[in-house]
């Protein structure tokens, strides 16, 4: 589905260098599993698998979706509208249609529309939500701060923040040092995987990858950036 960050493109490369280091563990922990590209992949590879996101419409739409809820084909303009000024009538559908119908999976900020292929936002949502469907039937969905999540022990523990700099959801500016100070005291006991650009210096780069992305619909307005895996410096012998 179609969410503001989301790791669709190199979801099958994150979820290799994990799973070739995970040791056996037979817990999972995402602590911001946004869209759930990364963790559609490595559900079945573990016995327990908790997907935490602290954005309630998103949590809602997932477990709607392993529930059985069914989602539109078609939203139209005067629809999104609507979904958007009583979000709380249905929080699957806002969730579905604040992200899967917006532009660039951006939280109601603009109805999705292309001028080229017409293509149906919703309709490719909903593929891309069923398509995961079976993967994460088993999954547990939480909606906590990060900090909040309960750890199992010997799990394996993915995090996927918003990009330093940047706004969360709702405009909100993200405590990066906070985070990483975070991480720093759980990769004691854990072994944690932060996708981010860039990191404090004593976390490891152990995969990289440069990555284009669109600012408008056009394509016009383009750059690159480089996509890093990271562990804390204590986990070394894994790089």
């Amino acid at each position: 589905m179609r969410f503001l960050g989301g790791k669709s493109r190199i979801a099958k490369y994150i979820s290799n260098e994990i799973l070739s280091r995970a040791g056996g563990a037979e817990s999972f922990v995402s602590l911001f599993c946004g869209a759930c590209s990364v963790e559609a992949i490595l559900a079945p590879h573990f016995k327990n698998v908790i997907c935490n996101d602290n954005h309630k419409y998103l949590i809602a739409l997932l477990r709607g979706v392993q529930n059985g809820y069914e989602l539109p084909e078609i939203v139209t303009e005067e629809q999104y509208r609507y979904v958007k000024q009583h979000k709380d009538e249905d929080e699957i559908l806002s969730g579905f249609v604040g992200f899967g119908t917006s532009f660039g999976g951006r939280f109601f900020e603009g109805y999705a529309r292309t001028h080229s292929d017409n293509r149906n936002f919703a309709k490719t949502s909903k593929q891309s939500l069923l398509k995961d469907k079976e993967n994460l039937k088993d999954v547990v969905f939480t909606c906590e701060d990060y900090r909040d999540v309960k750890l199992p022990d010997g799990c394996i523990i993915y995090a996927d923040p918003p990009y330093h700099g940047t706004k969360q959801i709702g405009n909100k500016k993200f405590d990066s040092d906070s985070f990483w100070e975070y991480a720093r005291e759980v990769s004691k006991t854990h072994l944690m995987f932060v996708s981010e650009l860039s990191a404090p210096d004593d976390f490891i780069s152990i995969w990289h990858k440069e990555i284009t992305r669109t600012l408008d619909v056009n394509k016009k307005n383009q750059f690159k950036s480089v996509e890093n895996l990271f562990i804390h410096n204590t986990h070394r012998s894994l790089v």
